[in-house]
């Protein structure tokens, strides 16, 4: 089999052989790991962050087996009630007993159904008890004022990854639903259905997908955060459906008339009385009962279980399911997500590692202080006003210091106690739900993180103005207290940069200090940042990779990130007098190795706001000057790209 990976400049292509690191530095640093490395059966992936991810599964699979074989005491009664769900999630062969008899209860509501109206009659309980909606809402921080929470309206999930997926030009769309009906229609029998019944309802369910497609948003135009911030009242809300009285499910939900609601793709609603009234009710209520039934099947015995993978295998291109032990994992990952961070950041974590990641995070920010301080492109006024910004972005390392409210809220019914894992899951889900919808009468907590201490990740949140850094992506080849100042700021250092740059993307740069989205920056700077970032667009668009080609627009934030990133990390480690710009560039490359079943760099491709790993490895570093001067490239070498082509934005 051949590798590939592209590079820019009018390079050739590398294929099959090992490349030097003049043509091709993400072949030559990663040529002989892709050659051995081995894609696990239940994954559509490997690479630095999968086999991290790998590891965390790991631990944290052989800590709950002790916990159940009485090695130690849960460290509270929160992490005592995950592992009571642990218990229901591993107990397989309680589920083989089971059935189906648990999910019955649950779609019994859908199928009870005569008229659309009976549906209206029961919006904000069916909200809150988390059945299917052709819509989605919830409570969030109001990206205007961010001190308080208002509701969100989101338009529904499609069937295919993507909007980009029902291109006729895609050759792989028709096998895909074909694999989607067919995984139904046997859950659908596998549940109790007739035959023709089944084939009748999968059809009707189909159908309806398809009459959302025209409407929804593609992950390009949903990238573009500041265009989904489209505030309505309740009078406007009210207007969009003449079946749903939308209007008085908000108000039941959160309990008070807010005096707007954020719809996020308002050509949707605006097309919603076309797309549910009394001729489509039929369509809609097989609709729900295929993605009820297709979204809880897993937590039904084994064979029902592997059939409702079906789907994600033939998207994700994966060999196999999750193994028992990692489903398992899973649910309580899923369930109890900030219980088990918590856990893991408190005994897999230590205070030097946080300490010093700290300090370099401070240190990254000195950095970007600096730039900022000697920009040559933008204004007095808004050179201030950003650096007020990055002087406000809050630092979160490792683990927060409390657990999140809500999962005080979660109890578990033990097998014991009649509980099944089914059960279990829906009332959490319906715990959570009613939780969130609460957050409209309280104040945002700017404290809780975005993201939980055991994954293998970072993030930056436009809407708090923060940076989080889990404990398990502060590991090699990322970082360690053991690894030189080169390789960690050729990895974490990169990473820091990139959060930071975020808030300075072309998405970042449309929130304050405080995270609310305002105006802060002067006609004249906001126009060169649009050319710069045109360029950045210019860049990346249309690489060819995977049978398709990259979308410019797409990735243009994260790539602006990556670029930033590199910028001030290499800025930073050129500081110490041990500086080693090869093990920096060295370390970049081997981050972003990746070796990824077809079918997943497609999906990637037509969904994920970040460029595929291997460009990401190899494009960003062709914009630097010391990457030149490192591995001595010159014109006519494969990785030489044009000073007049090259971007740098921060």
């Amino acid at each position: 089999m051949e590798y590939i990976a592209k590079v820019l400049g009018g390079a050739p292509v590398t294929t099959g052989e090992q490349a030097s690191a003049k043509d091709n530095l993400y072949m030559h640093v990663n040529y002989e790991w892709l050659k051995t490395a081995k894609i696990p059966a239940d994954k559509p992936a490997a690479g630095s962050f999968q086999d991290m991810d790998e590891d965390v599964e790991k631990r944290l699979i052989d800590d709950f087996k002790a916990y159940h074989d009485g090695k130690f005491e849960a460290p509270n009664s929160m992490f005592a009630e995950a592992m009571k769900m642990h218990a229901l999630a591993i107990d397989f062969a309680g589920r083989e007993d089971q059935g189906v008899k648990p999910l019955i209860p649950v779609i019994q509501p859908i199928q009870r159904l005569k008229m659309l109206n009976d549906l209206s009659k029961q919006l904000h309980n069916w909200v809150l008890n988390d059945l299917p909606l052709p819509f989605k809402i919830d409570v969030e921080p109001d990206w205007k004022d961010t001190s308080k929470n208002t509701v969100f309206m989101y338009g529904p999930d499609l069937i295919l990854p993507d909007k980009t997926y029902y291109d006729k030009s895609r050759k792989d769309t028709p096998k895909l639903l074909k694999t989607w009906a067919d995984m139904s229609q046997q859950l659908l029998e596998l549940v109790g259905f007739e035959s023709a019944d089944a084939a009748q309802i999968v059809k009707e369910a189909m159908e309806f997908d398809r009459s959302l497609v025209p409407h929804v948003l593609t992950s390009e135009e949903l990238a573009d955060y500041p265009k989904q911030y489209n505030p309505k009242t309740l009078q406007e809300i009210r207007d969009y459906s003449h079946s749903f009285e939308l209007d008085v499910m908000i108000t039941k939900l959160v309990e008070d008339h807010p005096g707007k609601v954020i719809v996020t793709q308002p050509q949707y609603f605006e097309a919603f009385d076309e797309i549910v009234n009394d001729t489509t009710f039929k369509n809609l209520k097989s609709w729900m009962l295929t993605k009820t039934i297709n979204k809880l099947a897993p937590y039904l015995k084994e064979s029902i279980r592997q059939t409702a993978d079906m789907f994600h295998r033939a998207v994700a291109g994966t060999k196999g399911s999750l193994t028992q032990p990692k489903f398992a994992y899973s649910v309580i990952d899923d369930t109890f997500k900030y219980v088990v961070g918590d856990y893991y950041g408190r005994k897999y974590f230590g205070e030097d590692a946080k300490k010093d990641a700290t300090e370099m995070i401070k240190e990254m920010i000195g950095i970007y202080k600096h730039r900022l301080q000697n920009n040559d492109w933008l204004g007095d006024k808004t050179r201030a006003k950003a650096i007020f910004k990055l002087d406000k972005i809050a630092i979160k390392v490792g683990f927060p210091e409390k657990i999140k409210p809500v999962y005080q809220k979660l109890h578990v019914t033990t097998a014991e106690e009649g509980g099944t894992l089914l059960g279990n899951y829906v009332n959490i889900q319906k715990v959570c739900l009613k939780d969130n919808f609460e957050q409209f009468h309280k104040p945002v907590d700017r404290t809780e993180w975005d993201m939980p201490s055991q994954l293998v990740n970072a993030c930056y949140d436009p809407s708090r103005n923060d940076i989080t850094f889990p404990a398990a992506i502060l590991e090699k080849p990322f970082y360690s207290l053991n690894q030189s100042h080169s390789k960690n700021f050729g990895g974490i250092g990169c990473v820091m940069g990139h959060e930071i740059s975020h808030a300075f993307d072309n998405n970042g740069a449309h929130f304050d200090e405080y995270g609310n989205m305002v105006n802060w920056w002067t006609k004249d700077d906001a126009a060169h940042f649009a050319k710069l970032t045109q360029k950045m667009i210019d860049e990346f668009d249309g690489i060819p990779f995977a049978g398709g080609k990259v979308n410019g627009k797409l990735v243009v934030s994260e790539n602006i990130a990556d670029n930033g990133g590199m910028s001030c990390s290499l800025e930073a480690l050129k500081q110490y007098s041990d500086a080693d710009l090869k093990e920096f560039f060295t370390n970049w490359v081997t981050v972003w190795r990746m070796k990824a079943s077809t079918a997943y760099k497609k999906m990637l491709l037509a969904t994920d706001v970040h460029a595929p790993e291997e460009l990401r490895g190899n494009v960003e570093p062709q914009n630097f000057e010391d990457f030149y001067e490192t591995f001595d490239v010159h014109e006519g070498d494969g990785m030489w790209l044009d000073p007049s082509k090259r971007v740098q934005i921060w």
